[in-house]
């Protein structure tokens, strides 16, 4: 019920009313103490105890009395009315005080710190009756004389509000640090805030929805596990079953904002909320936090909540409890699990998830939580696969596939070919043990060789797109450094974030770095040849797809090329072929002029794919500024200004009547 009998209010709206009557109870009591004429005052804000008392008087509403504010007995009866239903209330605040187990003094604590941020008139009170307009917050001071008289009076707030307590524990209040205790504030956590008020928080972390069994029982203290030894996600519904949560909530490093001081505190309104949820919180991915920083969030932990890490010592010298791996599963037996109640309806998407439970079964499991189709999931998948690489590398993002490439047919058999290659990998390397008679690693590794504009770009974004991969595009310009060792360090980064990640690595202008090992004349020389060693053995190790593009291929040395599982011829394309790329224009919406001749186009110009698609875009530019569509004349000036971008030379032959119009703003 969320009104209480006998009214339209809410219990928290009731609740602040009685509130306003015991705080007109301690300004009336204020106000003899001081005497009538003092005003409190502030940098020119007055509050008098004529203002205060009126202001309170309207607070609270209906529950009038005589004099200045009720009597204590009518005080007393009216908060063992409130007491008595928050048990059965449904209001927000009844809500949150059953799930966090508060008693009444808690309670009244909580709503004291709450009332300021619900209405300001009390805020104003408070800095009344804490002499000091500038604190309109609820101090210890001041919840002293407010909670009444109590056995223990200032230990007890002081347990109250300490770190074990269910309020400052669970990071329900916040009392502020650098000031005399007595006097520090003790204000609400937002987001605690917003459930009270019935707002529901913006979930931090990502939320999955597994039902554990029935019979699952709560660990009576926080948990830590070993990532390393937990494969396929079992880490995770062992969890759950400990807990006999409805799910867990996974947070990260990556999901808070703040700094490393205060992100325990941040974690502790995380878990706080989690389990509000009725979700069983689990770190992950902190193990690189300082360990000073790290002995301080695992002392915040409140049970249950779980831990995988890749080493627990750090975790367990924080006295948290290491429970045994559980018995792997093998993946099949893992995914059909998870896949329990739905339907793989296709092998393609079998596959996606394969891959996604490979790099995170905990994802794979709030995914299918959702209830996804298979475009969801393929791009569930694809963001998740690429994020560890996104600050190392550029993300290849396009929706070309293989039958969208203008290449010659046994270019477009070779590409095909890798697409098998890589996808049946597993199956030759580990189910029928190649990998092990003929010492290969679980990658791919592949050359594109041609000119620049000929597709090799577009073919590595149609590879990843035919594999579900997200592709990225590898600048090793930014990789080598001219300090020694610093290569290797940036290389390590990447592969690193690569090898978790099983995505698609595109090396670009790949000869600037494999070129033919040099004779050593000096130490730069030797340098130079470890560093192109290094990298090859990196790629061999990687076990995905890595695609290296040379402008140059003659320059590669040939003890790499031995090393390739495939080399992708892209030459300069035929006339056919620029015909094909040349017809794209009229996939567009531009008006093309009668005179268009894509043609003559084709014949007479060597243009690689992408210098007609530079070249069709500057006509369309062209033909825009100039309010036409797209004419011969437009499209023959776009020509020349990539010939003479290129250092190519316009010859009157090739444009014909239109070498004049072609030439205009090309002379010097």
């Amino acid at each position: 019920m969320n009104q209480l009998p006998g009214t339209e209010l809410t219990w928290l709206q009731r609740a602040l009313q009685v509130l306003a009557l015991r705080l007109r109870h301690e300004v009336a009591l204020t106000r003899a103490l001081r005497g009538d004429g003092r005003q409190e005052g502030f940098l020119g804000l007055l509050l008098s105890a004529d203002e205060a008392e009126a202001m309170l008087a309207e607070a609270s509403g209906r529950l009038r009395a005589s004099g200045t504010a009720a009597s204590a007995a009518a005080l007393d009866e009216l908060e063992q009315q409130l007491e008595a239903w928050i048990g059965q209330s449904e209001d927000p605040f009844c809500q949150v005080v059953r799930a966090l187990g508060l008693d009444a003094e808690e309670t009244q604590l909580l709503l004291l710190a709450c009332a300021p941020s619900l209405d300001a008139r009390y805020g104003s009170a408070y800095g009344y009756l804490n002499d000091d307009m500038a604190r309109r917050h609820l101090t210890p001071e001041l919840a002293l004389r407010l909670l009444g008289p109590r056995e223990a009076g200032l230990p007890a707030l002081r347990t109250m509000l300490g770190a074990a307590d269910r309020l400052a524990g669970s990071g329900v209040l916040l009392p502020a640090d650098g000031t005399p205790w007595i006097q520090a504030a003790i204000r609400p956590d937002l987001q605690l805030l917003d459930r009270l008020l019935g707002l529901r928080p913006a979930p931090t972390g990502l939320r999955i929805g597994w039902r554990p069994p029935a019979d699952a029982a709560s660990p009576a203290q926080p948990h830590v596990w070993e990532a390393a030894e937990m494969p396929d996600g079992q880490g995770a519904r062992r969890a759950l079953a400990a807990a006999g949560a409805a799910g867990v909530q996974l947070l990260a490093p990556e999901d808070f904002t703040t700094g490393a001081q205060q992100l325990p505190v941040a974690i502790t309104s995380a878990l706080r909320e989690a389990r509000l949820d009725g979700l069983l919180p689990v770190l992950r991915g902190f193990d690189d936090l300082p360990p000073a920083v790290l002995q301080h969030l695992a002392a915040a932990l409140r049970p249950p909540v779980v831990v995988l890490c890749a080493n627990p010592v750090a975790w367990q010298d924080a006295r948290l409890a290491a429970v045994p791996a559980p018995e792997p599963l093998s993946r099949s037996d893992t995914l059909d699990g998870l896949l329990a109640g739905r339907r793989a309806d296709s092998p393609a998407l079998r596959g996606w998830l394969e891959r996604l439970l490979r790099l995170d079964p905990l994802v794979l499991g709030g995914l299918l939580a959702a209830d996804p189709d298979a475009q969801q999931l393929r791009r569930e998948i694809r963001e998740r696969l690429g994020r560890p690489l996104e600050h190392l590398a550029d993300r290849l993002a396009s929706d070309y596939t293989l039958e969208d490439l203008v290449v010659p047919a046994r270019t477009g058999t070779a590409l095909r070919e890798l697409v098998d290659w890589h996808a049946t990998g597993p199956t030759v390397r580990d189910a029928w043990g190649f990998g092990a008679v003929f010492g290969r690693g679980s990658g791919t590794t592949a050359l594109f060789k041609g000119p620049s504009g000929t597709g090799k770009t577009m073919a590595a974004a149609a590879l990843g797109n035919a594999l579900q991969l997200p592709v990225f595009r590898v600048n090793l310009a930014g990789l080598v450094s001219k300090y020694i060792g610093e290569t290797e360090k940036n290389l390590d980064r990447l592969f690193e974030a690569a090898d978790g990640s099983d995505v698609v690595l595109f090396f670009d202008e790949a000869d600037a770095i494999f070129g033919k090992r040099s004779e050593v004349h000096d130490a730069h020389d030797r340098y130079a040849n470890l560093e192109t060693a290094y990298l090859l053995q990196r790629i061999e190790r990687h076990a995905g797809l890595s695609i290296l593009a040379s402008n140059l291929h003659q320059n590669i040395d040939d003890a790499f090329v031995r090393r390739l599982d495939a080399v992708i011829e892209f030459p300069a394309p035929a006339p056919a072929a620029r015909q094909e790329i040349w017809q794209r224009l009229h996939l567009g919406r531009a008006p093309l002029a009668p005179d268009v001749d894509l043609d003559l186009l084709s014949e007479r110009f060597e243009l690689t794919g992408g210098e007609i698609r530079n070249c069709a875009l500057a006509a369309a530019h062209l033909a825009a500024a100039e309010g036409t569509g797209i004419t011969m004349a437009t499209l023959m000036r776009a020509v020349a200004r990539e010939l003479a971008k290129a250092g190519k030379p316009i010859r009157r032959n090739d444009f014909g009547e239109h070498y004049a119009t072609a030439r205009t703003g090309l002379e010097v």
